[in-house]
């Protein structure tokens, strides 16, 4: 529906949030370019093709409540280790910090929220514990392929 909005004229402003490091933000405006433009030529559907199909991976795009940035790294390193999973109806929600992580991981399959040292693990609502960084990647896979598994 946003493209409809802003054929008609309804709406001067969007505000596109990427996570990315800081001295990358600027990638944010040039976003918000690209989607101004696949709008004006006629590129963007209001419901894409096999919307809402296949693993779909949330992160915040990062603000002052992080307390690590390697959450940054965090999330791209998800995205890379989860690919082998892109077929399967499942959500990972990545979170920056411990103020709005653990309630915005509830609804997904499995959710990370990030703390100072740690990266705590959950099933929907179930916590599943608290690992290193180096740790959680390990055991965020294992418990996708437990998904995966309980699905086939």
């Amino acid at each position: 529906a946003f493209d409809q909005l802003i054929t008609v004229g309804i709406g001067d402003t969007i505000r596109v949030s990427l996570t990315l490091p800081n001295d990358r933000k600027a990638e944010e405006v040039e976003a918000g370019h690209k989607i101004i433009e696949d709008i004006r030529a006629g590129r963007i559907r209001a419901v894409p093709e096999h919307w809402g199909e296949g693993l779909n991976i949330i992160a915040c795009p990062s603000c002052s409540r992080v307390e690590n940035m390697a959450f940054i790294d965090l999330a791209k390193e998800v995205t890379e280790m989860t690919a082998y999973a892109n077929e399967h109806d499942l959500t990972i929600a990545v979170m920056g910090c411990r103020v709005n992580g653990p309630g915005e991981t509830d609804d997904a399959d499995l959710g990370l929220w990030c703390g100072p040292r740690t990266v705590n693990l959950k099933r929907k609502d179930e916590p599943l514990g608290a690992y290193t960084y180096d740790e959680v990647l390990g055991r965020l896979r294992e418990e996708l392929d437990k998904l995966i598994a309980a699905k086939a």
